[in-house]
């Protein structure tokens, strides 16, 4: 059987350092025909130029700009790597409105069979992708394929096995496996993948048929639950995957901590907003139960001093219910 042909999507938003770090680890891999699209989300910092340069520097590289604003391409960096693509986005658009523009641009080229969705801030084993694709080929009903993630400053600690389970009558989510020890990572993936409501979106094999059947992710969440409301899209036409040996090293977590221990205003508030967005598309029942426990999450902020928090989440909870929501 050929090399699979992968076209690996970044976003970079103001976080250079972490994606050229995470495109020094995508030379690396192995077994794999690869295309790298990078999507800018309108950096302030320099990103792109960074990005550029960086292409520059690689031994073989022979950079040129395309006809197409803001996009840069080149040939040949490595054995694997066929072309790597920077795409200038016209602004910040959120994790999905970030992530599709490369999708749909890998699925111009017809060689394209999967989309990896892969966080900036990660870096991988070489095989990561290419024991992902095994799992998918393995089984072609699967439509995503989640890895194994490990926090990168705690390498003997999983993140999550390939997913997430989902909760509908609290509208919340638990990774698969968090803190457990990397030596208790389970060989087989089905006992996993019976678990999964969908592959965490910091390192997600998508087929080529599942984006062309379901579409692309839905962009006005913008940051939170595009992940489940994909997976739960493809229900019933696709499965979810997990590849164990798909190893992948992410740095959020462990180190800046998630909305539950405090986390950023602006995550809060989109947290709780979509939260009440996705459980009003799937589950409308839900929604009499969820949202007590989203006034009883933003009530344990206010107790817990975190005001800031408090404040994001009635204002993400208000957002939902204002007459011009989508």
């Amino acid at each position: 059987m050929s090399a699979p042909h992968v076209t690996v999507v970044l976003l970079n938003w103001n976080g250079w350092r972490d994606t050229l770090e995470c495109l020094d680890s995508l030379l690396r891999v192995q077994g794999v025909a690869m295309t790298v699209v990078v999507c800018d989300n309108a950096s302030s910092d320099g990103s792109f130029e960074q990005m550029q340069d960086w292409v520059r520097r690689q031994p073989g590289a022979m950079p040129w700009l395309l006809e197409q604003p803001g996009r840069c391409e080149t040939a040949a960096l490595s054995d694997s790597l066929r072309k790597l693509v920077l795409l200038r986005n016209s602004g910040n658009l959120g994790f999905a409105g970030g992530n599709n523009p490369g999708i749909r641009l890998a699925l111009e080229d017809p060689a394209c069979e999967y989309v990896w969705l892969l966080n900036n801030d990660t870096t991988i084993e070489p095989d990561a992708l290419a024991q992902a694709v095994a799992r998918m080929r393995a089984d072609p009903a699967i439509g995503i394929c989640g890895s194994t993630l490990v926090y990168y400053h705690e390498r003997a600690m999983v993140q999550a096995l390939g997913g997430a389970s989902y909760s509908p009558a609290r509208g919340t989510s638990r990774h698969i496996g968090a803190f457990i020890g990397r030596d208790a990572v389970p060989a087989a993936p089905e006992a996993v993948e019976t678990q999964m409501s969908y592959a965490v979106g910091a390192a997600m094999l998508v087929s080529r048929a599942f984006v062309e059947q379901v579409g692309l992710m839905r962009e006005d969440y913008f940051l939170y639950y595009e992940e489940i409301d994909w997976a739960m899209r493809g229900a019933g036409r696709f499965r979810l995957g997990y590849a164990p040996a798909s190893v992948v090293y992410h740095k959020e977590g462990a180190t800046i901590g998630t909305s539950a221990s405090g986390g950023s205003a602006i995550s809060v508030y989109y947290l709780f907003r979509n939260r009440l967005l996705f459980t009003r598309r799937f589950y409308p029942l839900r929604l009499l139960s969820v949202i007590p426990y989203c006034l009883w999450d933003i009530l344990k902020f206010a107790l817990k001093g975190q005001t800031k928090q408090a404040w994001a989440g009635l204002r993400g909870a208000g957002a939902f219910f204002a007459p011009t929501r989508n």
